[in-house]
This record gives structure tokens, C-alpha cells and sequence, in this order.
């Protein structure tokens, strides 16, 4: 950024040519960063421009040579009297027609929802694919038109966004964060009943930030960007993309992860509730890679490396003929 900025000395930007010069994979992630803060920039630019004024006065002075028009064909052919209204009205509904029909298609939107304990493969309009999490719901629009590629996301996907370098692909979460990208790979976890927004990104660029503003953190391959929404505080670390992406090939891996990340996930993955009994709980850490396991199994292994006892309680019938959740109840194994 210093470098784009024009802030390094002049012995600092030779060494750094230099390796640009060496490295073409540095060079193309410079051109990308570029690529995008030019595009913020002149999309920042058109908001400040007066769209509905600019457009009355053009629109006026259509409007005035369309009636100097009509009036003259009006002398020179009084013959069109009678025909004339019958062809404008007819032109106006076929325009009146088709402009409904490209506005109905414009707005008209898909929902896709992954439903608790199963993963969703998705194949957007522009050749991007999306895989999505359990309890995800991921909104776009039908057809991208105009080059706009925009989605919204509630939950965790993987996006693998297909290149194109004129029009950007737009990410929308809650708290108003958007990601940005223009062809690339990267992961996002921001369910709605979690504090924490998660990107991490795992090839090319691509910014995070708030809407409507051009102040964005470029992250870097293995880089994740944390947003707290309570707090709203953003912070970026380097993160292990086995652990962050792997729910995508169907893995669970845990890498000194506490009891609170892993019920957390297994909550998620197996559509079950699960409580801990006692504050020792909170501070064991586990570190294993899951695969085809079922519940059981996992919680099994979890009581081998570690005092403590899971007991699952199975969904029971209420009087309304619903059925109560799953629960998995986590205590600290007494000996006795």
C-alpha cells in the first residue's frame, strides 16, 4: 500500500521494482490491489454526482425537440391525424411491455438456504461457484445484469469467483461489511447469532470493508479479516486454511481449538444442541481432524482425550406432536 501510495523512499521503490521485476505472482497481486482501489475510487466519484437533476434537464430538452418534431410532421402530413395516435400508443405499450419485463427480470431474486447438517454446491449466473454451509442462506439476483455481481450472504461459503476484471463481485454480510473481489478464492463464516465476521482469504486479493465508503483492508493469501460487531473492531491475522476452509471437502479440523469453537461446529455440522456443565470445560483444547465420523464416534474420542462424559439426549414428542432437538449435555468426568 505504501508502495501504491507513493510514501516509500526512493531507495525503498528501486528494491521494491526490483522485486516486482522478479516476481511475476507479486507483480500480478500489486496490479490487482491497483486494479481495485481505482475502481473504489471512481465508483466513490459517481456517488457524488447528481444523477436525477443531470437527467431532468436532459430529459427536458428531449422532451421539447419531440414536440418541435411532432408538430412539424403534423403540417406537412395532416393525413397522419388519424394513424399517428394509433402507432404511438401501440409503440408505447410494446416499450411499456418490454421495460416491465426487463424490470420483472431485473429485481427477481433466487434464496438458496443449506439446511442444517448438509453443504450446497451453487452455480451462479457469471460462472462463480459457491459452496454453502450448514444453516447458510446465500441471495442473488437471477441474471447479473450489467456486470453487476452482487450476492448476500448470511452464514459460512466458500467462494471460488470466476475472473473478470471489469466488473467487480460484491459480497454483502450483516453489519453492513462488504468483500470485493474480481476473481478469486476465499472463505466467509458470518452467521447471524455469531459476534465475529470472518474472511479469509485463500487465493488472489480482495478488500473487506464498510458500504459506501473506499476505506478497505486488501488481505493477502492466509490472511483473515475479523470484524467484531459488537465492538466494531476489525483486526487481520494469518490463519491455517486447512482449519478455516476444510468444512468445504468435508473435513472438521480442530488445531488447539477450545470447547466453545468445537460445540460450536459440531452444533452446526450434526443440527444438535449442546450444553456444558461446568466452568473446567471451558478451558480444554483439542487438536484432531474429523472426516466420516458420526456424532457418536467424535464424542467418544473427545472423552478418550479428555475427564469428561457426553451424554446425548434424544429428540422427545411434545403434546402438540413437535419434536424437541437433539441435545448433547458435556460434563466433567468424577471418579468415583
Amino acid at each position: 500500500m505504501a508502495y501504491l501510495d507513493g510514501k516509500l523512499s526512493p531507495a525503498d521503490t528501486k528494491e521494491f521494482e526490483k522485486q516486482l521485476a522478479l516476481s511475476a505472482e507479486l507483480k500480478k497481486d500489486v496490479d490487482d490491489i491497483k486494479h481495485i482501489l481505482q475502481l473504489s475510487t471512481e465508483l466513490s466519484m459517481c456517488r457524488k454526482v447528481n444523477v436525477e437533476k443531470n437527467w431532468q434537464k436532459v430529459s427536458g430538452r428531449i422532451k421539447l425537440h419531440k414536440q418541435y418534431t411532432n408538430f412539424v410532421k403534423y403540417l406537412r402530413n395532416s393525413a397522419a391525424i388519424l394513424t399517428l395516435p394509433l402507432i404511438l400508443l401501440t409503440g408505447t405499450l410494446l416499450y411499456q411491455t418490454d421495460a416491465n419485463k426487463w424490470e420483472a427480470e431485473e429485481i427477481e431474486t433466487v434464496e438458496v438456504l443449506s439446511v442444517p447438517g448438509t453443504i450446497s454446491k451453487i452455480n451462479l449466473p457469471d460462472g462463480s461457484v459457491v459452496w454453502l454451509n450448514s444453516g447458510s442462506t446465500l441471495t442473488y439476483a437471477r441474471n447479473f445484469r450489467q456486470g453487476a455481481r452482487k450476492v448476500s450472504l448470511q452464514g459460512e461459503a466458500y467462494f471460488k469467483v470466476e475472473s473478470d476484471k471489469e466488473n467487480r463481485f460484491d459480497v454483502v454480510l450483516p453489519g453492513h461489511l462488504v468483500v470485493s473481489a474480481y476473481g478469486t478464492e476465499f472463505n466467509i463464516n458470518a452467521y447471524p447469532d455469531n459476534n465475529r465476521i470472518e474472511t479469509t482469504l485463500v487465493k488472489g486479493v480482495v478488500a473487506v470493508g464498510k458500504e459506501n465508503t473506499t476505506n478497505a483492508s486488501i488481505l493477502k493469501p492466509n490472511q483473515q479479516f475479523i470484524y467484531s460487531k459488537k465492538e466494531d473492531i476489525a483486526t487481520t491475522k494469518t490463519v491455517s486454511l486447512s482449519v478455516t476452509t476444510g468444512w468445504k471437502d468435508g473435513k472438521m479440523v480442530f488445531k488447539r481449538a477450545n470447547m466453545l469453537e468445537i460445540i460450536e461446529r459440531l452444533s452446526r455440522k450434526f443440527n444438535v444442541d449442546i450444553i456444558l456443565e461446568g466452568e473446567e470445560l471451558y478451558g480444554y483444547e483439542y487438536s484432531a481432524t474429523f472426516i466420516n465420523e458420526t456424532l457418536p464416534e467424535i464424542l467418544s474420542l473427545l472423552e478418550d482425550s479428555a475427564p469428561i462424559k457426553c451424554r446425548i439426549v434424544e429428540p422427545r414428542q411434545s403434546e402438540d406432536s413437535s419434536f424437541s432437538k437433539r441435545k448433547v449435555i458435556i460434563t466433567v468426568k468424577t471418579n468415583r
